[in-house]
């Protein structure tokens, strides 16, 4: 019994010699910062007081706006931090789809879109361009316009292609049919949990030159 007293008088002299030092270590007679965990901690809540402000050992903490670090639990989210989704919309015209409202908060998610294809809704793959319709192929191909963009607090989705409509033919007469077509687009939304700011959108005017002798600002929060 004696012993054992001995031992918590031992350890509970350590954590106050180190309290001293302005340093307080668990699992470790080494502490290396004010409070130096060795193994794994689990609480409720952590509030930080000048989130986002790198330390002068190099570390870097990201916080939310609310100076705390929400504990994540995917029972009670909405979504997870990585979602990936895939949208396929039918029935879709030659002139393709100008601005589909995906309901998805801006505010809360990045959306990126990363990959798409339009094929006709029966599955074949028969489609092409035409440009204008005069019911000749002119054999112009319009630039894709398929991207995601931010309008009224949600995501938006337009795929189309400039100057062209999408047609369904083959290879021998074209049926160019402008109605009936399917367009699968490839999301991935990120959840804004964790972040010091919503970075501010970059315009940058290069007056007609290549922007090699260009100076740039540097964006924000970088």
């Amino acid at each position: 019994m004696i012993r054992k007293i001995y031992i918590t008088i031992i350890m509970g002299l350590g954590i106050f010699l180190n309290a001293q030092t302005g340093k307080v270590g668990i699992k470790t007679d080494k502490p290396t910062e004010t409070l130096d965990v060795n193994g794994k901690t689990y609480t409720n809540s952590l509030y930080l007081r000048n989130p986002g402000e790198p330390t002068m050992t190099g570390g870097s903490f990201l916080a939310t706006s609310e100076n705390a670090l929400q504990l994540y639990d995917p029972n009670l989210e909405s979504s997870g931090l990585f979602n990936y989704l895939k949208l396929t919309l039918t029935g879709v015209s030659g002139t393709g789809i100008a601005d589909y409202d995906t309901k998805i908060d801006a505010n809360n998610f990045l959306v990126i879109l990363h990959n798409y294809s339009f094929k006709l809704n029966d599955g074949t793959t028969n489609v092409m361009l035409d440009y204008g319709d005069n019911g000749i192929n002119d054999n112009k191909q319009g630039s894709p316009d398929v991207t995601a963009f931010k309008s009224n607090g949600t995501w938006h989705i337009k795929a189309k292609f400039s100057d062209s409509r999408i047609i369904a033919t083959n290879t021998s007469t074209p049926s160019r049919t402008y109605n009936n077509f399917t367009v699968d687009l490839y999301l991935m939304a990120y959840r804004r949990l964790i972040t010091k700011q919503n970075i501010t959108d970059v315009n940058a005017n290069l007056g007609g030159t290549d922007g090699s002798t260009q100076t740039i600002s540097k964006p924000s929060g970088f």
